[in-house]
């Protein structure tokens, strides 16, 4: 049996298919990656692809993906490259024939191959948008009261409409836990608390304890925002099951320049 192998039409239709890919991977990832790199990334890959495809030796395809993604997402952080390796392993099952490949063994149809990697990919890329939209709404928050400071996680809470009742200004909701070592013990008889009332799922309503401390540093990923006194609602429990953050901030405490 005898083929043609044209080396120029494989090199380039790798050369297309490996940039589409990347690029499909930055954009899931909204990762910040240029086209220059991008097209680099390719190149190198489509080069290692037709070499290995010349030399007959196996795992040609992945192995032009890995060192892709290595030109592509250099210098990134660890997570980065780790994810934007794995993601673009996945495209590459889903649309480099492999998976199409494997459901021929089956007797499949074309269509069933193609929904199947649509769907995957979709899926993974709505798991990817809320992981980075819960990464990005946690932030470090440095709280100080007289001369104590208590550094914590917080989750920044678009949602968030909880106002002290009296003069309106926003509050934001932490941990009891923290908020003792903040105030230190016995605060509500040094100081006093008020009443803030609130409503959640499951609770019709209820009440939580008000305190203004001296101010709050949010750590953004824009800027820095510094409230000076802002109201803290004291939680009586864990916000975060996980522990993953111990306060709930309003929105208008976390803008930057303020």
């Amino acid at each position: 049996m005898y083929y043609e192998f044209y080396i120029d039409q494989f090199f380039l239709e790798h050369l297309l298919v490996g940039y589409l890919l990347i690029a499909t991977t930055v954009s899931l990832r909204r990762q910040s990656v240029s086209w220059k790199r991008m097209m680099a990334g390719s190149a190198v890959g489509a080069a290692a692809v037709t070499a290995l495809v010349c030399l007959g030796l196996p795992g040609w395809y992945f192995i032009g993906m890995l060192l892709s993604g290595a030109v592509v997402f250099a210098g990134k952080g660890r997570e980065e490259i780790l994810g934007g390796l794995g993601f673009l392993l996945l495209l590459g099952v889903c649309f480099g024939g492999a998976l199409q490949a494997l459901l021929d063994l089956f007797g499949l149809p074309l269509m069933t191959g193609s929904v199947l990697a649509l769907s995957l990919v979709s899926l993974a890329g709505r798991i990817l948008s809320k992981q980075k939209a819960l990464r990005d709404s946690l932030v470090t928050v440095r709280l100080q009261w007289e001369e104590r400071t208590e550094t914590l996680r917080g989750l920044i809470d678009t949602g968030n409409r909880l106002k002290e009742p009296l003069t309106g200004r926003p509050v934001s909701i932490v941990d009891a836990e923290p908020a003792s070592r903040l105030l230190g013990k016995a605060w509500e008889e040094r100081r006093g608390f008020y009443l803030i009332p609130y409503h959640s799922v499951g609770t019709e309503k209820g009440w939580m304890r008000g305190v203004t401390i001296d101010s709050m540093t949010v750590e953004l990923s824009r800027g820095t925002a510094v409230v000076k006194r802002p109201v803290l609602a004291i939680y009586e429990g864990e916000l975060s099951a996980e522990t993953r953050f111990q306060m709930v901030l309003h929105p208008l405490h976390a803008q930057p320049g303020k």
